[in-house]
């Protein structure tokens, strides 16, 4: 098992991430044209990273980095770590987040956040076991569609 940093050029992992990974009700009627995902992944601030078993994506992670207003440092949001039903409980999750907190780290991010689904007992426990702490908070999700 091996974790990548996807890069343009990795046209295959990004298509089977795109048609196996992703969530059916995150999906959108149609797939993100070739210039938008080199323009994705060539921005330095996009972390899309990808766990390979025999060069097949068994599970993925997208993070995001930003300066912070309030202190002279970089946060990171996680925004979605999936790993395949199939390849679960075998330490793909582990080490996605793992090599993503080291890649942060390096860019000079100090501290990283996420959400997760209140019922989300396996990735509670995953952020758990890699060190995340679980703040008392519950929050309500809202969107902006912005046609």
């Amino acid at each position: 098992m091996k974790v990548i940093r996807v890069r343009k050029n990795d046209l295959g992992v990004i298509n089977e991430i795109l048609t196996h990974h992703i969530d059916h009700s995150d999906k959108r009627a149609e797939m993100p044209s070739l210039t938008y995902l080199e323009e994705l992944l060539n921005d330095d601030r996009t972390y899309l990273l990808a766990a390979l078993s025999s060069d097949t994506v068994t599970g993925y992670a997208l993070a995001y980095r930003f300066p912070s207003l309030y202190a002279s440092e970089y946060l990171a949001y996680l925004y979605d770590i999936e790993v395949a039903v199939e390849n679960r409980r075998q330490g793909i999750g582990r080490l996605l987040v793992e090599t993503l907190l080291a890649h942060l780290k390096l860019d000079g991010v100090k501290e990283v956040w996420l959400g997760t689904a209140v019922d989300n007992v396996e990735g509670q426990a995953l952020f758990h076991a890699t060190g995340a702490l679980k703040s008392n908070e519950i929050f309500n999700d809202y969107t902006y569609y912005l046609l």
